[in-house]
């Protein structure tokens, strides 16, 4: 379900602005993107699984095509200097527009002088669950916004299933792709069935497609029950089952997960993996990273307004080298600075701000960044000067720790 239409006024239920279904309010001085409505189109048929129209593949942006495999981090003669964030991995199997749903390139949105999205490449693989993570206030919504047009980026270019994304455009864009932005949309004074009725109406779509919505969410025997009864989950599934009624190609999703008991977000992950293998394109928010860690095939994360990663996931882990850990009784034969002469990088301090060089730990000592050659001359060291060692190896590295000294432990500007 898009953001393409909204429900007749109800003076007993405020119009909901930003979520699935439902056209935001504009701001004041803003006039909001025209649309036209699909009310005339017929009902589809229902089919297993989703059917889809084929995008027009490839199709330049304005100004020029996107160079999809530029990297997702603004080049220093494009942005003031900031720390130099993890390079962003290639995508190997996304690096041409005929593979990519959606693309954007400088993608920018400021707010009177603040910056709060600079510069984002981003590509998002056909048929992949893209994780968009980042810490709370980076810039993730926002970016979402300017993807479904209801924010209108200051600078930079998108393309949406292979159509250049203008105000002419955006109609037919938004009738193939459904999305649930912030919050949960829905009347509480009607049922859940009602609201389905609403949006099926102003799209044409057919009751299976809403039966089938509601059961992929795991609604169908509270639909006729008031949606102001419903548990913040069974709202968050409202807002889903609208996105997923016209079985779309591109499903954009806010922080699908927010409000769902353990039993809600196992089921939503497997939703967005099955609907992936269906062939829709899934793009996810969140800061929840083991829930982005379990469904995404892609993963995009962005610290203060700029995309600090884009890949797999084995490609973030390979780019970030863990630390060493030396497990000796004797640890200042090991910080001897002529053993580690010429081994370990320079070091200034990490994300967080702290001192990254070697330190005591209670194992012994912990190198960070040292490279395998590094670490078998360093052993080779410490062997021919006698250095009692009872064990040598990397510390484990979670997804966790990358996204965390990636993000400099903090969060960002919106």
């Amino acid at each position: 379900m898009t953001t393409s239409h909204r429900f007749p006024p109800s003076p007993s239920a405020p119009l909901p602005t930003r979520s699935a279904g439902l056209r935001p309010q504009p701001a004041p001085g803003q006039t909001a993107l025209a649309q036209a409505p699909r009310s005339g189109a017929p009902a589809q048929a229902f089919q297993q699984p989703f059917t889809r129209v084929s995008p027009d593949v490839g199709a330049p942006l304005p100004g020029g095509p996107v160079n999809a495999t530029a990297p997702g981090i603004v080049p220093p003669n494009a942005a003031p200097a900031r720390p130099t964030p993890l390079p962003q991995a290639g995508l190997a199997h996304s690096s041409s527009a005929d593979d990519a749903v959606v693309l954007t390139q400088d993608l920018t949105k400021t707010f009177g002088k603040r910056t709060v999205v600079e510069g984002l490449n981003l590509v998002v693989p056909r048929g992949s669950v893209y994780g968009f993570l980042g810490p709370n206030g980076s810039g993730k919504s926002t970016t979402m916004k300017m993807l479904l047009g209801l924010l209108a980026p200051t600078r930079g270019r998108i393309s949406v299933l292979g159509r250049p994304f203008t105000p002419a455009t955006r109609a037919e864009i938004m009738s193939r792709t459904g999305s649930m932005i912030e919050n949960p949309p829905g009347y509480g004074h009607l049922t859940g069935a009602e609201n389905m009725g609403i949006a099926a109406k102003m799209q044409g779509l057919s009751e299976q497609q809403v039966s089938r919505a509601l059961a992929l969410v795991r609604l169908t025997e509270h639909k006729d029950r008031l949606v102001r009864t419903y548990s913040m989950g069974m709202k968050q599934r409202l807002g889903i089952a609208l996105a997923l009624a016209r079985e779309p190609e591109l499903l954009i999703l806010d922080e699908p997960t927010n409000g769902l008991d353990p039993a809600g977000i196992e089921e939503v992950r497997r939703l967005l993996v099955e609907l992936a293998g269906e062939g829709v394109t899934v793009m996810v928010s969140s800061h929840l990273l083991d829930e982005i860690d379990r469904m995404a095939s892609t993963l995009g994360i962005l610290s203060a307004g700029r995309l600090v990663f884009q890949g797999t996931r084995a490609e973030l882990m390979e780019r970030s080298v863990p630390d060493i850990l030396i497990d000796t009784p004797t640890p200042q034969a090991v910080l001897d600075p002529q053993t580690l002469a010429g081994l370990v990088p320079a070091q200034a301090s990490g994300a967080s701000g702290q001192p990254s060089g070697p330190a005591l730990v209670p194992q012994g000592v912990r190198i960070p960044g040292m490279s395998k050659g590094a670490v078998a001359e360093l052993i080779s060291r410490l062997a021919a000067a006698g250095v009692e060692l009872h064990e040598v190896r990397r510390e484990a590295q979670s997804l966790e720790d990358v996204f965390m000294d990636l993000t400099g432990r903090g969060g960002g500007v919106l």
